[in-house]
C-alpha cells in the first residue's frame, strides 16, 4: 500500500480507527467471542483460541508483511470494533473489500456508519481505489442498509456453500 503504513490512524469523531496494540488482545477476543456480532461474519464464531491466534497473525503476518489495513475501532481508549480494507478474498471480485464490525453495545450510534465511510474514503481517495467492495449475508439487513446509505449498490448475490446467500455490494462514490 502506498500510505506508508499498511494501517494509518484515521479519525471520525469521536472515533479513531488505528493500529491494534498487543494490549487489545483482550478487546478484540471479546468483540469475535460475541454470537451478535459474528452471526453475519465471515466463518460466523470460533473459539477462542482460534480468535487469539488471529489476532497474533495481524502482528507476524499482517502488519509486518503490509499486506493490507486492519484497524482496531476506539472509543475513548476502548476497543469497541475492527475494520479492515483487504483484497477481496473472492474469486470473483478483482478489488478491495470493506470490513467493519462493531460491538453489539455500541450499535445504534452511527458507529458503523462512520467506520464504513471512513475506511471507503481511505480506500478511494487516499489509495485511489477504483472502487470498494463488501460482501454481506442477506440477512444482514441492517448492513445493508448502512451500505446503500454509503453509496453502495449490489452487483450481485450469489450462494455460498453452507446454503446462505451473500450479497456483493460496490461503490466508486465517496461517502
Amino acid at each position: 500500500m502506498a500510505t506508508g503504513s499498511p494501517s494509518p490512524e484515521l479519525h471520525c469523531d469521536p472515533l479513531t480507527l488505528r493500529a491494534y496494540r498487543p494490549a487489545d488482545e483482550t478487546a478484540f477476543v471479546e468483540l469475535f467471542q460475541d454470537p451478535a456480532v459474528m452471526a453475519y461474519v465471515g466463518d460466523g464464531l470460533q473459539s477462542a483460541d482460534e480468535d487469539r491466534a488471529l489476532f497474533h497473525r495481524v502482528f507476524s503476518h499482517v502488519y509486518p508483511e503490509q499486506k493490507f489495513a486492519v484497524w482496531a475501532v476506539v472509543l475513548e481508549d476502548a476497543v469497541i470494533g475492527h475494520a479492515e480494507l483487504k483484497p477481496s478474498p473472492r474469486d470473483d471480485i478483482d478489488g478491495w473489500e470493506l470490513v467493519y464490525i462493531i460491538g453489539s453495545g455500541y450499535w445504534l450510534r452511527g458507529f458503523g456508519r462512520q467506520v464504513a465511510g471512513t475506511v471507503t474514503r481511505f480506500g478511494l481517495t487516499t489509495l485511489g481505489l477504483p472502487a470498494v467492495y463488501a460482501t454481506v449475508d442477506t440477512r444482514n439487513t441492517a448492513s445493508l442498509t448502512l451500505l446503500a446509505a454509503q453509496g453502495f449498490s449490489v452487483i450481485d448475490e450469489t450462494d455460498e456453500d453452507d446454503g446462505s446467500r451473500v450479497a456483493i455490494l460496490a461503490t466508486s462514490a465517496v461517502p
